[in-house]
């Protein structure tokens, strides 16, 4: 089946079985970002943006993405602001990527990133709930999108709460 999508800002078709997983496409490309975990889309580590919203890439099959946006973490790190104030918060609070979980826990706190108003903690850990932490605990995580809101905040001339 030929399916065509957005990938990555450019027009890409595939000649593909339409249950074949967004995943295992991906990595088809050579894009390797997208770590392969526990392939029930719970762990985060294969995490993309589909249509500006982060999803598990394991557990998407390549014929529903038809006329859609899929943005892995090699193209949101080179042509996103949001991904400097991302990363200047996880070093504040000290946390040192491992490889492995990066495109979970940076596309959540995008995802938080992007609400209209500062989330509380407990909205944030229900948020990460599901990530494969396996190089960082979930308060230290809460604290480095905290300090990525507030880097972003400052970047853009906002106030508290994006006043």
């Amino acid at each position: 089946m030929v399916i065509s999508f957005i990938l990555n800002n450019k027009e890409t078709v595939f000649n593909a079985d339409p249950t074949k997983s967004l995943l295992s496409v991906l990595r088809q490309e050579h894009l390797f970002k997208a770590k392969c975990g526990c392939e029930e889309g719970h762990c985060g580590n294969c995490m993309v943006l589909l249509d500006g919203k982060p999803v598990p890439s394991c557990i998407i099959p390549i014929g529903m993405i038809r006329g859609s946006s899929v943005v892995t973490l090699e193209y949101f790190k080179a042509n996103n602001p949001v991904y400097g104030d991302i990363m200047t918060g996880f070093r504040k609070a000290g946390i040192s990527l491992c490889g492995y979980c990066d495109a979970g826990k940076i596309f959540t706190a995008y995802s938080i990133l992007r609400l209209p108003k500062r989330p509380d903690v407990s909205y944030i850990l229900t948020a990460i709930r599901y990530l494969d932490c396996c190089c960082t605990d979930k308060k230290t995580l809460v604290n480095g999108i905290l300090y990525g809101i507030a880097t972003k905040h400052a970047r853009e001339g906002k106030k508290e709460n994006g006043k």
